[in-house]
């Protein structure tokens, strides 16, 4: 759907490259973890994506044409990457104009269950100017779904919600890719919430593409055994959900009570638990291989 190729970017008056020679795909529904260290070049990747940065060298191309050679291609992009809204109108108000300005008002109706899910309803009425930098963020991310895009760019999005507007915004981010195969490009620190939500992750260094990985699916509690753990007998409990390395058992959060219930049994009534860990976020690990 989108593809990126040979990028770079050198500001004037810059003897380096902010973003140098990157190239990636993003498909049809698929979301894509941009992660990296402040400074590495990831803002700078969005805004060549969202048009606001012109490329040095390299390409953008959105469903075959680069997007730097036509007008409107971004048209049913959703975009937020520095909050963008006008501090003076209120924030329901500067929906309205936003659906109206880009010949959209079949959206309308959106407006209320977006300010809803993004827990700003109450505060529809107000100004964003005194708002907190956390509630001018979602202000500027209602703006960016409210017409319900075919791709979205989220520079930060769960800024500023609390942990059930968390996960109320990753279910319905996850239900538009699933069901209505909107491509995402989100970029976060809050690399727990990055990892319930993304598919894919690119990590940019330094203005490279360093790497690109799999998500690694459903967070996992690790579950240390004593020395007289029988492995053979722990075998029977072992599938893809629940794996065994050394005197470790990994268990998926995804593992049924059907597959939980029979493991932990036999584990406590026997008294061959040591300890419960929860695993290491995976993300923090690529970042700390960075150091």
């Amino acid at each position: 759907m989108l593809k990126i190729e040979n990028l770079s970017k050198q500001f004037a008056g810059n003897d380096f490259y902010s973003l140098k020679d990157v190239s990636l795909e993003i498909k049809k529904g698929e979301i894509v973890g941009l992660i990296g260290k402040n400074g590495a070049g990831k803002s700078t990747l969005m805004k060549l994506m969202a048009k606001s940065l012109k490329p040095t060298t390299g390409t953008i191309t959105y469903e075959g044409v680069d997007i730097n050679t036509a007008d409107n291609l971004l048209k049913d992009f959703g975009i937020m990457i520095d909050p963008v809204f006008y501090p003076e109108m209120s924030v329901v108000d500067n929906l309205k104009f936003y659906l109206k300005l880009h010949g959209k008002t079949e959206y309308l109706p959106n407006i209320e269950k977006t300010l809803k899910l993004l827990e700003l309803w109450d505060a529809r009425n107000r100004k964003p100017k005194g708002f907190s930098f956390g509630m001018k963020q979602r202000t500027a991310l209602a703006i960016a779904m409210v017409a319900e895009p075919d791709f979205l760019i989220l520079d930060e999005p769960f800024v500023g919600l609390d942990p059930i507007g968390v996960q109320k915004l990753i279910d319905i981010l996850k239900e538009w890719s699933s069901q209505r195969q909107i491509s995402m490009l989100i970029s976060s620190h809050q690399l727990g919430e990055l990892e319930a939500l993304c598919q894919r992750y690119v990590y940019i260094d330094k203005g490279q593409l360093a790497s690109e990985f799999d998500g690694q699916g459903a967070p996992s509690v690790l579950i240390h055994v004593t020395s007289r753990t029988d492995h053979e007998v722990l075998s029977v409990y072992l599938n893809d959900k629940i794996s065994l390395d050394g005197s470790v058992l990994q268990v998926s959060t995804q593992a049924t009570s059907d597959e939980l219930n029979p493991l932990l049994v036999y584990l406590s009534s026997n008294q061959l638990i040591d300890c419960l860990e929860v695993k290491e976020n995976h993300l923090k690990e690529i970042f700390s291989q960075g150091e």
